[in-house]
């Protein structure tokens, strides 16, 4: 998957960290599995270009971390949303920006070209019904 903003490494590092915050269970596939990846074009195209080179040199990090270390950094993210001071609120923002991509492609009701199983909506038996005035 080629994309307009992210490096290779850095679509790597966002599996990972997609797969930690969203791995594959009994019914519902990982991240990576479901190809999400290939819908983040469109999650970022809105973003400053300062936000994407950050989340590039983030993700790029990402990608050659251990799997162990990704896993503390999510949970430390998570437990510091009631905690004061700079590293907190650092995580907490770097928790809500991961979060907003990875769940908005994830549950986005789409896959990636590769994924032949049901989207998590249809996994779950969510719809969205535009009703229009």
């Amino acid at each position: 998957m080629k994309s307009a903003y992210f490096s290779v490494a850095t679509l790597r590092g966002l599996n990972r960290i997609g797969d930690v915050f969203l791995p594959a269970n009994d019914d519902l596939p990982s991240f990576s599995e479901l190809g999400c990846i290939e819908m983040v074009d469109e999650m970022i195209a809105y973003l400053p270009n300062e936000d994407v080179d950050l989340l590039n040199i983030v993700l790029s990090i990402f990608s050659m971390m251990p799997v162990g270390f990704l896993s503390w950094l999510v949970h430390t993210m998570e437990n510091s949303l009631d905690k004061t001071g700079t590293l907190p609120s650092l995580l907490r923002q770097l928790n809500m920006g991961l979060r907003g991509i990875i769940f908005g492609c994830y549950y986005s009701g789409r896959s990636g070209a590769g994924y032949t199983g049901k989207t998590p909506l249809e996994i779950i038996g969510y719809q969205i019904n535009r009703v229009e005035d």
